[in-house]
């Protein structure tokens, strides 16, 4: 009997019966993340430091991780963009990928410590897709509200300048709305730059935030792009977009442009009515060029593209990530044997981390472990991956849970493709994008949710007059 995915996780079957099965997608993955696992303990080799030496585990577990969205995109199932494909391949991008590039070596972690970090990649795997399979959590009203609110071609005039005027409200301010100025730091390095954010903020930590609202500016372009072609508008969206990623750039934050850019690239895919092999080429070379542009900002953020220029060579030899999975392995290697769990502590750095410090002066500066004290680079910023943050709470179990609840929130998030469809993708786009940068790290998760919240505000003030008015 045929079937045919639907979105929310269930098959469709395509006789006359109409009884609908749960999808297998999700087992699949569980089961394949599982063997996975043993592939990567099998194959790993006696001595796993040197560079390179994993490239073959890595593969194995990377492989094993990804073949469901791999077979969903090979085939054309609609679930080809469900949110857990991403989550996936950010195990891959965030943990693996390093690895199976053999980028480094791994002197500075045990053997031991380096082959349960794969098993905690693959376990957490493991539970995402488990999470995945339970029945959708429903989704906050606002969200889904804004989702479902479609965006016509007067809606997205209104937001494009607003969410323009209010992303560069932050670079206007620190120059005194001296443009000229503003713009002379763009080839500059990231710390030159007057707004550039202290580590604790005061009052000025509110108008800080305001680049948030020009995340959404690329995937507007994109509609545009869409529906209208090369018009007048969408060229005037288009040179927005650019100045505003160029600004982003400056700080830096690679992290930033892969949201704000992958989710146009999403939202570009969710709106076309049917995909060929020349648009499907299309986005894999708009991700290729992403891809691009991040390695091209680690080589200038710290000594400015003018700098760069006059060097005339990368300091890399490979598309650098993080080492989130060397820092995983010492993670694992310190705690709990040198060091305990930090338990809650850890969780409540997390939540907090919305709330201004002008409100709460007394609000945690850290999750109660220096990774860089503890291994001797103490002043540097090191990140471990969500994975690696959960293990630091307490253990193995918190791996799993964390797996499991990216999986509920994942699937929570697929729903918004039904709700959206064609009409308004940026929401369902700027949510998998979260998912997908949260892998990296808690903080990321709820960083990036920011650009929703700012995506909800500048809709309240693009809608307030292009509604009609009953």
């Amino acid at each position: 009997m045929a079937v045919a995915e639907t979105t929310n996780g269930t098959v469709a079957p395509a006789d006359e019966a109409g009884i609908v099965a749960r999808s297998t997608g999700p087992l699949v993955g569980f089961v394949m993340s599982v063997i996975g696992i043993l592939g990567a303990v099998v194959l790993f080799p006696e001595q796993a430091s040197p560079r390179g030496a994993l490239v073959v585990p890595a593969l194995v577990l990377a492989a094993a991780i990804i073949i469901v969205p791999v077979m969903r995109g090979l085939t054309g199932a609609v679930t080809r963009m469900n949110a857990e494909n991403f989550v996936a391949f950010g195990f891959v991008f965030w943990l693996l990928l390093d690895l199976i590039q053999g980028a480094y070596d791994l002197r500075d972690a045990s053997d031991d410590a380096l082959k349960l970090a794969l098993i905690a990649v693959g376990l957490s795997s493991a539970a995402m897709w488990l999470g995945v399979a339970g029945r959708p959590w429903r989704l906050p009203r606002g969200i889904a509200d804004l989702a479902s609110s479609p965006l016509d071609n007067k809606t997205i005039g209104r937001l494009v300048p607003v969410c323009f005027v209010l992303g560069m409200l932050n670079y206007a301010y620190a120059v005194d709305f001296d443009i000229p100025v503003m713009f002379s730091y763009l080839g500059e390095q990231r710390w030159s730059a007057p707004w550039g954010r202290a580590q604790l903020g005061g009052w000025g930590s509110f108008i800080d935030q305001m680049p948030y609202f020009g995340y959404v500016l690329p995937s507007l372009t994109a509609v545009l792009i869409m529906r209208r072609g090369f018009a007048f508008q969408t060229w005037l969206a288009i040179v927005m977009s650019a100045i505003m990623l160029a600004f982003l750039s400056q700080g830096g934050g690679r992290r930033m442009i892969g949201v704000t850019c992958g989710a146009a690239i999403i939202v570009w895919v969710q709106s076309q009515s049917s995909l060929n092999v020349r648009k499907v080429l299309t986005a894999g070379v708009a991700l290729v060029g992403l891809l691009w542009v991040m390695q091209f900002m680690l080589n200038i953020r710290t000594v400015g593209y003018t700098e760069f220029v006059s060097r005339g060579e990368s300091e890399y030899d490979y598309l650098h990530v993080d080492d989130n999975f060397l820092r995983l392995a010492q993670v694992i290697q310190l705690v709990p044997a040198q060091r305990d769990y930090v338990y809650f502590q850890q969780l409540i750095f997390t939540a907090v981390r919305p709330v201004p410090r002008v409100f709460w002066p007394g609000k945690p500066i850290d999750p109660g472990f220096d990774l860089p004290s503890e291994v001797g680079m103490k002043g540097v910023s090191l990140s471990t991956s969500i994975i690696g943050e959960w293990y630091l709470s307490f253990g193995w179990i918190a791996v799993v849970f964390g797996g499991w609840l990216h999986g509920r929130l994942a699937g929570a998030a697929n729903t918004l493709r039904t709700i959206s469809d064609q009409a308004n993708p940026i929401v369902f786009a700027l949510v998998v994008m979260v998912l997908f940068s949260g892998m990296r790290s808690m903080q990321d998760l709820v960083i990036m949710s920011y650009a929703l919240v700012a995506w909800w505000g500048a809709n309240r003030l693009a809608r307030k007059k292009a509604l009609p008015q009953r």
